[in-house]
């Protein structure tokens, strides 16, 4: 099941992808299905980041490829937990909503993800109760500075700077997380090709061990690691995150237009 959020004659819904008609559900899906009997079709509406979360985390260094690249630039050292941080949800967007670059960013990178969404209260549970909290899946583009901002020794700006975030197109709800192809494009290229089984800590470990320490509140989102190398980003450019369960998101990037 696709669940998608959008926007419609001023009025915001969730609702179920379905060819191409969206049937509207009664509030939130995170207590339930609940579908109102209205039906929009697809090309009339808006679709909007798919989740309006308590939090937006992200997860640096779960890929091995990534990791290697960070440890020839800095050193790090290989993870033997998960390292969550806090992306900030000023920084989400939706599909199709512009990336822009602030005249102060120097180099501004792509990062595609596989993003969790959490559909039940989590707060101590184990890895095997970590499915029963998911409500489903979604693509993400973890945007960052990383010129000198990643460097500063806090995330604020690098990666949570207005509309570093973008998330969508939808909510996949049936969904193997550890057998996807990850595919990054820009404009057209492919730039980076993963698959997210070369996960260092899968996605029911990121879940149970965040949820120790946090409370994971329906709607919240956990982007899971990018992978590869990366490249800078310049106005102008389309950059396209594709999981091949999911669907593709797509972002155009432009300058910030200063008053």
């Amino acid at each position: 099941m696709r669940i998608v959020r959008i926007a419609y004659q001023r009025r915001t819904s969730y609702g179920i992808l379905d060819g191409g008609q969206v049937r509207l559900l009664r509030g939130a899906p995170f207590s339930g299905i609940r579908e109102s009997g209205e039906r929009l079709r697809l090309s009339e509406v808006r679709l909007l980041a798919p989740s309006t979360p308590v939090n937006y985390w992200g997860v640096g260094f779960n890929y091995p490829s990534h990791l290697a690249q960070a440890q020839a630039t800095s050193g790090q050292d290989i993870p033997t937990m998960p390292r969550p941080w806090h992306k900030g949800v000023g920084s989400m967007v939706g599909p199709e909503e512009p990336i822009i670059i602030p005249p102060e960013a120097k180099e501004v990178h792509y990062e595609g993800e596989l993003v969790i969404v959490i559909g039940k209260k989590a707060r101590r549970i184990t890895a095997e109760q970590a499915s029963q909290h998911i409500l489903g899946y979604t693509c993400g583009n973890d945007v960052s500075e990383k010129a000198s901002w990643e460097r500063e020794g806090t995330m604020w700006r690098a990666k949570g700077t207005d509309t570093f975030g973008p998330v969508g197109p939808w909510i996949e709800t049936d969904l193997n997380p550890h057998n996807q192809e990850l595919t990054v494009r820009l404009n057209g290229r492919v730039e980076n090709r993963t698959h997210t089984s070369e996960m260092i800590h899968t996605v029911y470990a990121l879940v149970s061990y965040m949820s120790q320490f946090t409370t994971l509140s329906p709607g919240d989102l956990i982007l899971t690691g990018a992978a590869g190398t990366t490249r800078a980003m310049k106005p102008g450019d389309v950059v396209e995150v594709e999981v091949s369960g999911i669907g593709v998101l797509r972002n155009p990037v432009q300058a910030e237009k200063l008053r």
